[in-house]
């Protein structure tokens, strides 16, 4: 077994645990993860694959939107007082 297909059998079990806990940092840099190699490779998923170079406008949303739940997530951990507004 490679390391990715490793590191995703490790993932699955740590997000579904964090799902139950409502860790929602775990989420949220589960999101800050997908937008490094995203932005650095110009291709990103949605429901298909998009390409930065062929979809300009819709590649920046979604790499946007990634950064920005990525930070509500872990925001919603640090400050629970506010995890209302912010999930």
């Amino acid at each position: 077994m490679n390391n990715r297909r490793l590191v995703n059998y490790i993932a699955l079990p740590i997000l579904l645990v964090a799902a139950v806990l409502g860790l929602y940092w775990v989420w949220g840099m589960l999101f800050l993860w997908w937008l490094v190699p995203s932005v650095m490779t110009g291709q990103t998923a949605l429901v298909f694959d998009i390409q930065r170079e062929d979809d300009p406008i819709l590649f920046w949303a979604v790499a946007i939107l990634w950064a920005v739940f990525g930070l509500m997530m872990i925001a919603a951990s640090l400050f629970p007082t506010y995890a209302i507004w912010l999930v």
